[in-house]
């Protein structure tokens, strides 16, 4: 069967991106935030778009920002991708199959994962990942203006960020729908309710 991936120029392609941290006990077999951040110059993209963290869920990275040789061998070989002109062509294609409900869902709970503390999300990265990866989706500026604003827990756990995407999508941005009573929310976003209520009071 014809491919279009070529191992040998792929690890080429992956040692241009290595050696250039500043940690000297970074890993030779790993791309680190510099080696990160001039891939973004090479495919034309934004260090703080969304772009970076939908290809690491496509190689299925461990842990941020890190890309492994093992990573990036295995998923660029299933991308068929081994050239960052290649891999600038398919971006625009991997960002829109975002807008598939189920691809999406899976891309954010991966998120979590990638970006997690433990088994927690820091308050600091959870604002700025929630912030890139919802842009433009209901309630996101108003739940972290909260966050900000009341500092009603020092982390974000699994349960409260799996339900912070389906609130999103079923309630309305004027709490209209919102059932206090009969819903089971995680007490975090009972709390974001009750703080915008009194804001429109």
């Amino acid at each position: 069967m014809y491919t279009t991936f070529h191992d040998k120029k792929c690890q080429a392609w992956f040692k241009t991106y290595t050696g250039l941290e500043d940690d000297e006990d970074m890993d030779a077999e790993q791309i680190g935030p510099n080696g990160i951040a001039k891939l973004c110059d090479d495919i034309g993209v934004s260090l703080a778009a969304v772009d970076m963290l939908v290809l690491a869920y496509h190689l299925h990275a461990d842990t941020m920002p890190i890309f492994t040789k093992d990573e990036w061998m295995k998923g660029m070989e299933t991308l068929e991708v081994d050239s960052s002109e290649k891999l600038r062509q398919l971006m625009p294609k991997l960002v829109a199959k975002l807008k598939e409900p189920k691809e999406f869902k899976e891309f954010y709970r991966y998120i979590f994962m990638f970006a997690k503390d433990s088994d927690q999300k820091c308050m600091l990265t959870a604002i700025g990942m929630l912030e890139t990866v919802l842009e433009g989706r209901a309630h996101v500026k108003a739940f972290l203006e909260f966050l900000e604003a009341k500092k009603p827990v020092k982390v974000i756990n699994k349960d409260q960020w799996y339900s912070f995407l389906e609130f999103s999508d079923s309630i309305a941005e004027d709490l209209s729908n919102y059932d206090g009573i009969n819903s089971a929310w995680p007490v975090l976003l009972d709390e974001y309710v009750e703080w915008r209520n009194e804001s429109l009071d």
